[in-house]
């Protein structure tokens, strides 16, 4: 079971996060920006808490993102914090990476 899961989640990841292009401008826009960042919980953060638009994108995204996990879980027979988290732990290194910023072990927002 952990194998099949290990060797299949990031392929539905990925997938999962290409697919969802209807907010993918606004996103990296609000990366770009420094709006907002990746948690290790698998869902966006706000990084400046005085921006309603990113807000909103924020609480959008997440909330498809957390549609997204379920289904996977599901497929997965799996529990949603263990989709969480292999996906909080892929977009914090793909944030760190790509010199967006992510909410480092600390609690700190970091670029």
């Amino acid at each position: 079971m952990k194998v099949t899961l290990f060797k299949t989640l990031p392929l539905m990841l990925a997938a999962m996060l290409f697919s969802m292009t209807s907010w993918a401008l606004e996103l990296d826009d609000a990366k770009a920006k420094g709006l907002v960042g990746e948690q290790v919980n698998g869902y966006l953060g706000l990084v400046k808490a005085d921006n309603m638009e990113a807000a909103a994108l924020v609480v959008d995204i997440n909330r498809q993102r957390k549609v997204k996990y379920q289904e996977i879980a599901n497929k997965q027979n799996t529990q949603l914090a263990n989709i969480e988290k292999i996906a909080g732990e892929k977009l914090v290194e793909k944030a760190s990476e790509d010199g967006f910023y992510y909410l480092n072990s600390t609690g700190g927002w970091e670029r």
